[in-house]
């Protein structure tokens, strides 16, 4: 093996090493067998595989700040994130998350490393012990993931009852089965964000795809403290205005559920308004800079002209046609971020690849995502005469 291979196997094997994001404060359940790999529905909530070990019982009073800390490096480009707690002690598919804060671009950071957020438990969670949850929504991970971390809480100074819990809206799922899907390339924005709203400056926010309706209560009106009295529905719909989208009592998927979700007998199904613009408009940005991960290519060799009969001359060998952005290939370095000429990109997912068109002003080059540089004339990107393959150096 070359210095050269040496070094690519290397860093792919750092990146993987030190891949994601995961939590660290609130301190999370199971917190010595946490890993950062997105969850998966057998999985879900709170990758229940590892278990509701408890190290640390985190103490929180509602209407004090504070501080949600993340680690890791390979933030994807940012995202989105949302902060939820469910009075659930030990979480199953059917427990219900409601939604305390939402960050939109962004989250959980766009340089390479990860940003600390700042929250409030509001005062409609009530006493006791709860669950409290992280979930992120990726923008360059090469295929729609969720990520999700849980912790253990204890309420202090919260409500008596449930009542005014319920009334906030739930947690958003998403990339764990059919029915919604996160926007690839952007950073999502969600149904039903609540009341408490913080924008990145990436100014990136697209909506998702598929059955993502908003779940939940609408959010209270602005000028009254989170989690108070939602305010009235609508008598009747406006004239040529579409019906709002029902809501989904009693669980997380309503993802994967039909528009028309069945309701408990003899009771109506509850419109969800649409969700409370934040009182501060987005910070504009100019800034387009995205640093992935970079891996080793492993684009394929190109096939061996062929001899027609009698020239005793090779023929000229045929381009190879470039597959459309969503379309699948494959790869052999797990966790690479493998690019498709200078447009288009993926990151090796169990052999896996499906190629996404890079953001505006960028270029993938060499296995990394990087921003366009402009001198007085339009730089592209340099190609060795010969391809160098991981492993036959």
């Amino acid at each position: 093996m070359s210095f050269r291979s040496t070094i690519v196997a290397a860093a792919a094997l750092f990146a993987t090493a030190n891949a994601h994001v995961k939590i660290v404060s609130p301190v999370p359940f199971s917190v010595d067998t946490l890993d950062t790999a997105p969850i998966t529905k057998a999985q879900f909530p709170c990758k229940s595989n590892l278990g509701f070990k408890i190290s640390t019982m985190n103490t929180m009073a509602v209407g004090k700040t504070q501080t949600l800390k993340l680690s890791g490096t390979a933030v994807h480009g940012g995202g989105s994130c949302q902060l939820s707690v469910t009075t659930d002690t030990e979480p199953t598919e059917n427990s219900v998350f409601k939604v305390i804060k939402s960050m939109e671009g962004g989250c959980p950071g766009v340089d390479g490393a990860t940003k600390d957020y700042s929250f409030e438990l509001p005062d409609s969670i009530p006493n006791g012990n709860a669950t409290f949850a992280w979930t992120w929504f990726s923008k360059l991970s090469g295929a729609p993931e969720l990520y999700m971390n849980c912790a253990p809480i204890e309420v202090t100074g919260g409500a008596s009852d449930q009542s005014a819990f319920k009334q906030l809206p739930d947690m958003f799922v998403a990339n764990i089965g059919e029915g919604c899907t996160s926007p690839q390339n952007f950073a999502t924005k969600f149904p039903n964000p609540g009341q408490v709203v913080e924008m990145g400056t990436t100014n990136d926010q697209k909506d998702p795809t598929g059955s993502c309706g908003a779940t939940g209560s609408a959010p209270a009106d602005p000028s009254s403290p989170a989690g108070g009295s939602p305010s009235p529905a609508p008598s009747s719909a406006a004239a040529g205005q579409p019906s709002p989208v029902p809501s989904y009592p009693g669980g997380v998927f309503a993802p994967g559920a039909s528009s028309a979700a069945p309701v408990a007998s003899g009771a109506a199904p509850s419109p969800s308004a649409a969700p409370v613009a934040p009182s501060a408009a987005p910070i504009q940005s100019t800034s387009t800079t995205l640093v992935t991960v970079t891996g080793a290519p492993t684009a394929p060799l190109p096939a061996a002209p062929t001899v027609p009969a009698g020239t005793g001359a090779p023929a000229a060998p045929t381009a190879p046609s470039t597959p459309s952005a969503g379309s699948s290939g494959t790869c052999t370095d797990n966790g690479a971020v493998v690019c498709n000429g200078p447009t288009q990109f993926g990151l090796c997912n169990n052999g896996q690849i499906v190629w996404q068109a890079v953001a505006a002003g960028t270029t993938c080059v060499n296995g990394s995502v990087t921003k366009r540089s402009y001198n007085g004339r339009i730089a592209r990107p340099r190609y060795n005469a010969r391809r160098v393959v991981p492993g036959r150096d």
